[in-house]
């Protein structure tokens, strides 16, 4: 490992228990706010500095989002070896990232909100949700960047080829459906109207499906658009063909439930979330189901 990646790699520790502690202090700061707001009484002298307390504790998180991932993909691209947990810190830490953008939007909203008298619990909810996000983030990224200044590799690693790429669009595959399917999950307990609620799980969805589609991008690029790439192998075409229709199977099964349960729910939430449902879903089943194929049959 070269001297600039290594210094990276410490800087990137320092800013993840600068973050870590950032993400406390938020969380007893939005402890003590959120009985206060959702009750709606009155606006506390405090309220200003835990305010501005957040607001620095914010940009701390952003700061570690920004060097942890930079000095991971790096790290993978130097030393051409990847594993499933540095593919998964990479993909949670740049849905964290983006996830940073939506924490002050809420806050801004709970704010306004508050100022005309209106219920918030929904947007505490994802709220609380996004640092939930961010707790995983820290823990895969500092483990990843750990592990990392290890001389060795780890003996799950595999060579950065056409085959990497493979093993991460289906790792970020299996992220980005399961923290899709949590996000689906809390907007049913949310609270809120059908209409922010598809506002909130569009902006939400594709936050977390981003990550992936930028790995998509780059295979579907490397294979007819760019560099001479190899064909996929036999048995990996078998194993995408098994995964696929299983997946159908699956999810055609899931869906065909989820319409039975919403055509006695005119109007509801369900007529909303049907579509990230199926998206994450598949995105899940088909990633888990490829690479489950790909490493043990």
């Amino acid at each position: 490992m070269s001297r600039l990646l290594k210094r990276l790699h410490y800087i990137s520790l320092s800013l993840g228990f600068l973050a870590a502690v950032a993400v406390a202090f938020n969380l007893v700061i939005f402890s003590i706010l959120y009985p206060q707001v959702t009750q709606l009484l009155a606006e506390q002298p405090s309220w200003e500095t835990y305010g501005v307390v957040a607001a620095i504790n914010i940009i701390v998180i952003a700061f570690f989002q920004l060097f942890s991932v930079t000095t991971l993909l790096a790290h993978l691209i130097t030393r051409k070896m990847t594993s499933a947990l540095v593919v998964a810190a990479i993909a949670v830490g740049i849905i964290s990232g983006l996830m940073v953008l939506g924490d002050i939007s809420l806050l801004s909203d709970i704010g306004n909100e508050f100022e005309a008298g209106l219920q918030t619990r929904g947007e505490w909810l994802i709220l609380f949700a996004s640092y939930g996000l961010h707790l995983l983030s820290l823990g895969l990224g500092t483990v990843a960047l750990v592990g990392n200044l290890k001389e060795e590799p780890l003996p799950a690693e595999q060579a950065l080829k056409d085959e990497v790429l493979f093993l991460s669009l289906h790792t970020t595959g299996i992220i980005t459906g399961i923290l899709g399917l949590a996000g689906i999950l809390a907007g049913v307990f949310s609270g809120m109207s059908p209409g922010m609620l598809q506002m909130v799980v569009g902006i939400t969805s594709l936050l977390i499906i981003s990550p992936y589609m930028v790995i998509l991008a780059i295979w579907l690029f490397r294979r007819f658009w760019g560099l001479p790439s190899p064909d996929l192998d036999e048995k990996q075409n078998q194993d995408l063909a098994r995964a696929g229709l299983t997946t159908l199977i699956a999810s055609l099964s899931v869906m065909a439930i989820y319409y039975r349960v919403q055509i006695t729910q005119q109007g509801s939430i369900f007529s909303v979330l049907w579509f990230p449902l199926l998206l994450f879903l598949a995105l899940s089943l088909f990633s888990s189901l490829t690479l489950r194929a790909y490493r043990y049959s």
